[in-house]
């Protein structure tokens, strides 16, 4: 299934040439969730703080994602 991914802050150096925010089609497993994209991604669990799927934060990241899902990644907010 294909899934649009956005990816922003830190995390977008797992894809480069985009800038971040960015969208572009990944094609994962049916039954794929939020985690397992994350994996296929290169992205540790700890890199990613917030995950929108169609304008709704997801906090169990193990919900199964569905064809033409838009899911949102956020890294950890740093600064000082």
């Amino acid at each position: 299934m294909n899934i649009e991914v956005r990816l922003h802050g830190t995390l977008i150096a797992a894809r480069p040439g985009l800038r971040a925010g960015d969208p572009f089609t990944v094609t994962i497993r049916d039954g794929a969730s939020v985690a397992s994209l994350a994996a296929e991604l290169s992205l540790a669990p700890a890199d990613i703080h917030l995950a929108i799927v169609n304008g709704r934060v997801v906090y169990d990241r193990d919900v199964p994602l569905a064809t033409g899902d838009r899911v949102g990644l956020f890294p950890p907010v740093g600064g000082g």
